[in-house]
Parts: C-alpha cells; structure tokens; sequence
C-alpha cells in the first residue's frame, strides 16, 4: 500500500484434456474477481488498484446471478463491488467489449491487446486480426469522445500514475 503500485490478476495457462487453455483463463479470473470481491480486501486496503486481464473473465455475462446472491445476504450489489476492480480490454468481439462496458463503466476499462496471443488469428469473415479491437472501440458512436479518451489513456495514467 506504501508504494500505491496497482496488481495484476492474469491466469497461467493449463494443459488439461477438460478444461482449453482459454476456458482456464476464463475461470481463474473470474474466480479471482469473485473471492476478491466477496472478502474483505478492500475494506482492509480501500485504496488498492487491481487490474484484471480479459474483461474478469466471465464476470460482465455472470454479473446478475453474482447480484441476486447479494440482494439475498443483504449486501451490497456485486455489480457496485465491481466497480473496485480495473479492467483490460483484450476481448476479441464488439459484443463482449460492449457488455464490459455497460457492465463496469468506461472509467474502470484500460485498453489492452496482446501479440501474440489466442487472438492472433484472422477472420475470414472480416480480415481483420481478433485482436486488434481499437477500431471497435473507437466505433462504438454511444461511447462518448471523453469516455474513449478514458479507456485510451486517462485510466492508464490514473491507475499507474503516469504523465505521457
């Protein structure tokens, strides 16, 4: 907490016959998104930055079952404890990107790609590479010019404490 240095939940890889290297990715990370959010970490360190890679997994599609367990404990809403953590956008489609979105909020999305990775691959249907998502982003005409700036640039410099 001295140093204000933000963490980082990304998954190792997995060689199961069960359970696909993405699929494992997927899991972990939303597990630690949930065992996280449902301990006391940030009640005990409420200035901590976590940044969680891949969209938090499963969280954003998931989110309303993770409410419903709350709105019966009487706690607060995940979907308002979600808004403790970071996110990366490395997601591969327009849809998953625009479910984080609406799901976190632009203040709370830092972009992110990764090459090489799972989505280094071409669409046949588009041409485009899987993992090249700023020209989603950047279409995306109901965010507007300051939340993209936000998810571009202002969250990295927030988060990290940079001046570029």
């Amino acid at each position: 907490m001295e140093l204000d240095i933000p963490a980082h939940i990304h998954s190792a890889g997995c060689r199961s016959e069960r359970l696909t290297y993405s699929l494992h990715f997927i899991n972990e990370e939303s597990i630690a998104v949930v065992s996280l959010l449902n301990s006391t970490v940030f009640t005990d360190f409420p200035t901590l930055k976590i940044l969680v890679s891949h969209g938090g997994g499963a969280i954003p599609y998931q989110v309303a079952r993770f409410d419903a367990s709350a709105l019966r404990r009487g706690t607060e809403r995940f979907s308002e404890r979600l808004r403790k953590l970071y996110f990366d956008t490395v997601l591969y489609s327009r849809d998953a990107l625009e479910l984080l979105f609406k799901t976190v909020g632009a203040d709370r999305c830092l972009f992110g790609t990764e090459r090489p990775g799972v989505g280094t691959v071409k669409d046949p249907k588009t041409g485009k590479w899987l993992d090249e998502t700023r020209h989603i982003i950047e279409g995306f005409e109901w965010l507007s010019a300051a939340e993209k700036k936000m998810i571009f640039e202002d969250n990295v410099k927030k988060v990290f404490k940079l001046e570029l």
